[in-house]
């Protein structure tokens, strides 16, 4: 099951005065219209560019959990993972975090 889908690279970097400016994708998953997060951990994800304009530029992605505000809004770290600024790397970074997101729902 696919839920997260990341933009194309240059939703994360344009130029404002001449020089970079860049976004940070984030987002959650398994929230619920009515109740929001008050009862149940959800999955979040960061994604965001790093070194940007030299030859070290790179993806990362970064996903944890956060418990419900029930439970005290604790957050957890899942992992992260980096990849080239290419679009092969957004595909690996999107199969990335979906499959974090299912092991997160398989527990």
């Amino acid at each position: 099951m696919t839920t997260i889908k990341i933009p194309p690279y240059n939703w994360f970097i344009n130029k404002s005065d001449n020089k970079p400016v860049t976004n940070v994708y984030t987002g959650s998953c398994d929230t619920e219209a009515k109740k929001g997060t008050t009862h149940k951990t959800t999955f979040n994800y960061k994604v965001y560019v790093v070194d940007v304009g030299t030859e070290t530029e790179k993806f990362v992605a970064e996903c944890y959990s956060i418990t419900s505000l029930n439970d005290g809004y604790k957050k957890e770290e899942i992992g992260s993972k980096d990849a080239p600024c290419s679009d092969d790397g957004l595909i690996e970074l999107n199969t990335w975090l979906n499959e974090e997101h299912n092991k997160f729902l398989e527990n």
